[in-house]
């Protein structure tokens, strides 16, 4: 592995080599066109499809937390709450809490998706130096990926996409200080960078504990394989390890000792115990949910949704076949033939795939998981699937091109078909639920705007939702009912504080009796309705 991990950066290096030649350039370029018209997409549609700040992200804007100037609110997260995230701190001071608009965090994502991607770009040039489609195509997995779209829609306020920026950019920083060492140069810039991206990915999500993870893992693999071959730059290359453990370590000792971590209290008041940290079976299941949502796409929403047809529930599964398909293929072809035409090292790309996919650790003790925490494992998924591609389409054996390049194809077919569809899905499923957030806000601010002068002695307002807003598939943000879509408990809240005169109660249910002028029934069913596609 340590001729390898040289090697391959070495040949990054190299201007001209066969397969560069070998590529023609007009597959080369459609595969970065596709890759721009889904970056464009991504990255802009949520203007035009009317973002706005809902389900648990209100708590940033609306949140008994998020009274304060900045400055406060930064001061009292670090002190007292669990998840010290200064990002979304800031992300959210710049929203409106009442509106809910919050185009800022556009630029913001535009800005991480695009680090994400040149590090992907990066990447390749080390572990798949000679094949340039490589990064194109692993960018497009990525971007076709359901954990993608959720960590750029869902918001999060950027917190999940600028982890998985800084991890996967930790991850190269770390490859080359190995390279560096190996080599016996000196490497004391690129490990203050290193170290300072670190610092920042750390107090930018919890998620990014599992890049360190990740990468002290693949460290220390790394280093146990060069050290029967050289023990001296083995030895040294250990030695850089021990600040990259440290520092996390340092950094939770501090939060416990002097912030939120060493409070009595649960991580962000949940009281459901999803992110609470338990061993037991919960690591299994979650394991295999994560695993399966990185090596898929399409609708991963629908999946458990009964009311959709079985045509598209089967499409995540169907994607999933086609990914083990190649796979495996790869595998068998590797292992039958021992090597491929195309000049592939297996072993820094294992290591790389590997890296990424680690980022999963962090999350795997919760009591359950988001397909959003998938965003950066799939940088791993998409390196071990676009080799599996390289090596069936340039088998050592002229005579079986033909079929495993149709194999190819289907299974490239396929996977692009439920990946696009997939989008369209979420595109139309994100659309509804901000409309649903913008709406049922207005509709409630509207009313309290036109109540009478309030009397000292005044009955509260009560806002009635109907059992209709409380029903429908829950996903995420993509799918969810429609009062979850307006946040009721922190809604209520922070209306009361906006509007002290008044004592303002949300209700489930149709009233008895309604006070005319006073009193609201939201009736959903008056909403247009959601579909299951």
């Amino acid at each position: 592995m340590q001729v390898a991990l040289i090697s391959s950066t070495e040949q990054s290096k190299t201007r001209h080599s066969p397969s560069h030649l070998n590529t023609p350039s007009r597959a080369l370029k459609s595969a970065w066109a596709i890759a721009a018209l889904l970056f464009a997409f991504l990255t802009i549609y949520p203007i035009f499809g009317g973002i706005v700040v809902t389900n648990d992200d209100l708590k940033f804007i609306r949140g008994e937390d998020a009274v304060g100037s900045l400055f406060d609110i930064v001061r009292s997260a670090w002190l007292h709450s669990k998840s010290f995230r200064p990002l979304e701190l800031l992300v959210a001071s710049m929203c409106d809490a009442v509106t809910l608009e919050c185009w800022v965090v556009v630029p913001i994502q535009l800005l991480g998706l695009l680090t994400v991607a040149a590090g992907i770009v990066a990447m390749c040039k080390r572990v798949l130096p000679h094949s340039p489609i490589a990064a194109p195509l692993i960018v497009i997995w990525v971007f076709l990926s359901p954990s993608t779209m959720s960590s750029l829609w869902q918001m999060d306020t950027c917190s999940q996409t600028w982890s998985s920026a800084l991890g996967l950019w930790c991850a190269i920083l770390t490859w080359d200080v190995f390279v560096a060492v190996q080599r016996g140069e000196k490497i004391w810039k690129e490990m203050l960078v290193l170290f300072v991206i670190a610092t920042i990915g750390m107090n930018i999500k919890e998620t990014f504990y599992g890049w360190i993870s990740g990468i002290a893992i693949g460290w220390m693999i790394a280093s146990v394989v060069c050290w029967r071959k050289d023990f001296r730059s083995s030895l040294r290359a250990a030695l850089p390890l021990i600040p990259i453990l440290i520092i996390p370590l340092i950094a939770v000792a501090l939060r416990y000792k002097f912030g939120g971590l060493g409070a009595q209290t649960n991580l962000d008041g949940d009281i459901t115990g999803r992110y609470q940290f338990s061993l037991g079976e919960n690591l299994l299941i979650n394991a295999c949910v994560s695993m399966f949502g990185i090596f898929i796409n399409g609708p991963l929403h629908l999946f458990t949704d009964e009311a959709a047809s079985l045509l598209l529930r089967a499409m995540c599964p169907l994607s999933g076949l086609a990914a083990g398909i190649l796979l495996l293929s790869a595998i068998a072809l590797r292992i039958l033939h021992g090597k491929s035409n195309q000049e592939i090292s297996l072993g820094p790309i294992f290591l790389a795939a590997g890296v990424c996919i680690c980022s999963l650790l962090a999350t795997l003790a919760l009591g359950t998981v988001s397909d959003m925490y998938g965003f950066g494992a799939n940088i791993g998924s998409g390196i071990l699937l676009v080799t599996s591609v390289l090596i069936l389409w340039e088998p050592m054996d002229g005579g079986d091109q033909k079929m495993f390049r149709a194999l190819v194809y289907c299974a490239a077919a396929t996977l692009c078909l439920t990946g696009v569809y997939g989008i369209a899905s979420r595109t139309y499923q994100f659309s509804m639920t901000w409309q649903y957030t913008r709406t049922l806000n207005e509709m409630v601010l509207a009313h309290i705007a036109s109540l009478p002068p309030v009397a000292p002695d005044a009955q509260p307002v009560i806002f009635y939702f109907t059992d209709s807003c409380c029903t429908g598939h829950t996903f995420g943000q993509i799918m969810i009912p429609l009062n979850q879509s307006l946040g009721n408990d922190s809604v209520e809240a922070w209306l009361n504080r906006q509007y002290p005169k008044q004592k303002i109660i949300f209700l489930i249910g149709r009233p008895v009796v309604i006070r005319n002028g006073i009193d609201l029934v939201v009736d959903c069913d008056k909403l247009p309705k959601r579909e299951d596609w």
